[in-house]
Order: structure tokens, then C-alpha cells, then sequence
């Protein structure tokens, strides 16, 4: 898939839904491909796919030199049971985000705000164009995120949005300005988004009010749920790489260990359910980065060699290298949060378990598993479903941290030791200290993400942070 294309899907969806529900209704116009790049900040083309789907599904229509205009026709009845088929299907989704949404957002945003005051002390005196506030709401969350340079964040983010369909608001948002002076303002930023949450939280209630009050009516008493998923959009095709992070997360935990050989062709697809064509070029990435070394007529061997420097020019690499630093980005800024709660949620058999699972760590030395726990600890426990999904995918990228360590230790580099933070986790646990032990994860994270930060500038770090090039240099970023 095309990495616009999550985009395009969120224009097809946020017209789509609008006018199914009424809010654009026959013969209206929407507003221009222009506008809606500007508010969406996307290109013309991203837009005109979006068109011409809505127009291919006979929602609207679209002249040369002219803008499109719907050509839907739906009854006040239609549109009314439009709206609680689609909403009652997320009911739970919607109660889940609404609760849990905070717990990754709000640090986020405070993070994001502390970027633009950087942002705004490098500017002094001059015209900062990048960030101005667009009319609708929302986006004044996307100018935010922006700061992080995270199109991981910027993804997920976005995903939300579609699944919630924005909350079902009106189509002439609310419109406000947070920019002073051609600059951003973060007093009058943060002022907007507890405005725009209240506005929000409203139409939040009324939806829920909606469909309780309507959900009989339309025979949907028992409609099954249809819960938050990440489609995490990539360069390069997925189930590949999907694959082979899962293979080596399985052949770090000694699944298959160090000398050993991978299942045949035949089992390997059996295994993992994929086809013999994704299983081959799975293996060729494997072999690539030295996890493994086919030989022929004998099998694939699990080696876990010096990598070639070499391969860290691959396109394929670097983007996985990026989605690595991106996830762990998202979990710097979360993971304390997140862990305290589901932490203080769970019975204290679980935490228990936590704590042996913890043990088995001790002489492994390797960081990679000790957020490999965290993460499953976490997708597998926390109350929230939302969060669930969202710490499941981002053990996928984790995983290729591997590449990470490999090359610090090709370069004569160590990663710094476990055996010490391991021991912190086993004593806060001991103690029952929640908030201490999510603080702890929260520092071992960051410590790693600026490292990878140092070792691998290839796209925009932080605002502050100081990495270096192949040859050792440092640059600010």
C-alpha cells in the first residue's frame, strides 16, 4: 500500500460519513480540493483518489472547474439510522478511548507543547509559517504532533480520529486562533484544547444519549462490536517484515536457538499461516541482516552474525530502523502512564507472574527482551482494549531494535548493561510501588531512544538532541 494512502482513506472516510449522517446532504457543495489540502495539509493528488472513490460509490459529483457537490439522497429517517448503526457498533471502542485516550494523548500533547516553546525561542523575532492554526479543532492537535516529526504518532493519531469518525461534529467546527503575531502561542494553544475537549466531551454524551435512545428502534440491542484497530501503513510491503520480527523476537527468546535450523518451507508457512513466496523473501531479509544463513539442500541456520555495515544504506532498513524509533518515541512518552495504571488494575497473582517473567531476564543482557516483556505484559493485561491494540503493534517494531544492537557491536560499541534496572523492577515490585516502577521503565526507554538517536540521524530527532553521523560527528538537531 502506498504510504499516502492512509490519507487518502481518512478524506474517503470523513466525507463518507459526513454525508451518510446528513451533515453534507443532496446537491450541497463541499468545500474545494484546495481547502481541503489545506486543512488536511495533504497534496491535491491524495485528495482527488479520495474524490474520485466518493464519486465511483455515487456519494457526490465532480465537474472541471468546479467543485464537487453531493449527489447522495438520504431521508432524515436514513440518515438517523445511519448514524446509530455506526456508532452503536463502537459503543465500546468509544467509552474505551473516551476513558484511556488520555493516558497516551495527554503526555503527548505536554511534551508537544514543550517543543514548540523551543520551537518558539529558536524564532525569536521572526515568522514562524509552519505551524498556523487551520479552522477546524482538530488540527490544532495535528500542529502539535507535528513537532515530534513521528509519522508513526501522526498515524495513529489520525486512526483515532477515523474510528471515532471525529465525534460526529458539525461541519462548520469551531473556529479559533492560537497563533499571536504570525508565531505560535502555547498559552492560547493549551487555552483552544480545553475548550475544544469540553466541546468534544459534549458531543461525546449526546452520541451515547443518541444511540441508547435509538438502538431499539433499528433492532440493534445485540449488535456485535467492532473494535479499534491500527492499520500501521509502511513504505515497503508488510507481511514480510511483519514476519521477520517476529521471527527474531522468537529466536532472541531462544525459540530457536543460536546453531539450531528454522522449520522447512512447507512448516514455516503451516506456522505462520502466510504463503511460500512471503516465507522466501522473509528469509532473504533474515539472511540479509545476518539473523540467519540459508544453505541449500540443508536448511536456514539461526547465526546472529556481525551485520554488514553496509546494509544500513537499504531503503527496506532504514525504514524499519525509522518505525523502530518511532515506537519507541511513543513509548518514552506513554509508558509511564500506561504502566501505572494497568499496574494498579490487575490482581496481585498477575503482578506476581510479572515478577517471575522479570527473573528470567537475569544474564540475558539483552534490552531488546526486557521491553519485549513490558509490551506483552502490557497488551495482555491492561483494562483498556485501545491500549492493547496499541502496545501489540508496537512490539513489532521494537524488534528491530535488533538491528540496533548489531551494529553496536559490530562498531566495537556496547549496549549498556540490564542486570542493574532488572533488579529495580524485581525490588518495586517486591514493594508494591507502582508509580516508581512506571517511572523506572520510563527512564530505561528514554535512555535507549537517545541513544538510537546518536547512533542513527537519518530522520529529524527531537528538538535538542545530539546524534551523529557514520563517521562520528555530532550534529544539533
Amino acid at each position: 500500500m502506498e504510504k499516502n494512502n492512509e490519507l487518502n482513506e481518512l478524506i474517503y472516510d470523513y466525507y463518507e460519513s459526513r454525508i451518510l449522517f446528513g451533515i453534507y446532504r443532496y446537491d450541497e457543495q463541499l468545500k474545494s480540493i484546495p481547502q481541503i489540502c489545506a486543512s488536511f495539509r495533504v497534496a491535491r493528488n491524495t485528495v482527488q483518489i479520495a474524490f474520485n472513490r466518493l464519486e465511483a460509490k455515487g456519494y457526490i459529483k465532480t465537474e472541471k472547474g468546479k467543485v464537487a457537490r453531493v449527489v447522495y439522497q438520504g431521508t432524515k429517517e436514513v440518515f438517523r439510522e445511519n448514524v446509530v448503526k455506526y456508532f452503536v457498533q463502537r459503543k465500546d471502542g468509544l467509552l474505551d478511548f473516551q476513558l484511556s485516550g488520555n493516558l497516551l494523548f495527554l503526555p503527548i500533547w505536554e511534551k508537544g507543547m514543550q517543543n514548540i516553546k523551543l520551537i518558539l525561542q529558536n524564532h525569536t523575532g521572526g515568522t514562524n509559517t509552519t505551524g498556523k492554526a487551520a479552522s477546524e479543532p482538530i488540527l490544532l492537535y495535528i500542529d502539535v504532533l507535528n513537532t515530534f516529526h513521528n509519522e508513526l504518532m501522526l498515524g495513529l493519531f489520525w486512526q483515532c480520529m477515523r474510528y471515532i469518525s471525529y465525534f460526529y461534529p458539525p461541519k462548520n467546527d469551531r473556529k479559533a486562533s492560537y497563533v499571536v503575531e504570525d508565531l505560535l502561542s502555547v498559552e492560547k494553544a493549551n487555552g483552544l484544547k480545553q475548550v475544544t475537549d469540553a466541546y468534544y466531551e459534549r458531543i461525546y454524551l449526546d452520541i451515547m444519549r443518541f444511540i441508547e435512545s435509538n438502538r431499539e428502534k433499528y433492532h440493534l440491542e445485540y449488535a456485535a462490536q467492532i473494535p479499534f484497530t491500527w492499520a500501521v501503513y509502511r513504505q515497503r510491503p508488510q507481511v514480510r517484515y511483519t514476519l521477520a520480527s517476529t521471527i527474531i523476537r522468537e529466536i532472541l527468546w531462544d525459540v530457536y536457538p543460536v546453531g539450531s535450523y528454522l522449520p522447512s518451507l512447507p512448516q514455516m508457512v503451516e506456522r505462520y499461516q502466510v504463503p511460500l513466496i512471503t516465507v522466501r523473501r522473509t528469509l532473504d531479509v533474515l539472511n540479509s541482516l545476518g539473523v540467519t544463513r540459508t544453505y541449500m539442500g540443508v536448511g536456514t541456520k539461526v547465526c546472529l552474525e556481525s551485520i554488514d555495515i553496509d546494509i544500513m544504506d537499504r531503503s527496506e532498513i532504514r525504514e524499519n530502523l525509522r518505525l523502530h524509533g518511532e515506537a519507541m518515541q511513543i513509548l518514552a512518552l506513554t509508558v509511564r502512564n500506561v504502566i501505572h495504571y494497568t499496574l494498579e488494575s490487575i490482581k496481585a497473582e498477575r503482578k506476581q507472574e510479572l515478577l517471575q517473567t522479570i527473573g528470567t531476564l537475569h544474564d540475558r543482557n539483552n534490552n531488546i527482551l526486557c521491553i519485549d516483556v513490558l509490551l506483552n505484559f502490557i497488551s495482555s493485561e491492561c483494562p483498556s482494549a485501545f491500549i492493547r491494540e496499541i502496545y501489540g503493534k508496537l512490539g513489532e517494531f521494537v524488534a528491530w531494535g535488533y538491528i540496533f544492537s548489531a551494529v553496536l557491536m559490530v562498531t566495537g560499541q556496547m549496549e549498556a548493561r540490564s542486570e542493574d534496572f532488572i533488579c529495580q523492577l524485581e525490588k518495586d515490585l517486591q514493594t508494591d510501588n507502582s508509580a516508581v516502577f512506571a517511572g523506572h521503565w520510563q527512564d530505561f526507554i528514554e535512555e535507549r531512544l537517545n541513544s538510537f538517536y546518536k547512533k542513527f540521524p537519518y530522520w529529524n530527532a527531537p528538538q535538542g538532541t545530539v546524534v551523529k553521523d557514520k563517521m562520528g560527528n555530532n550534529h544539533n538537531e
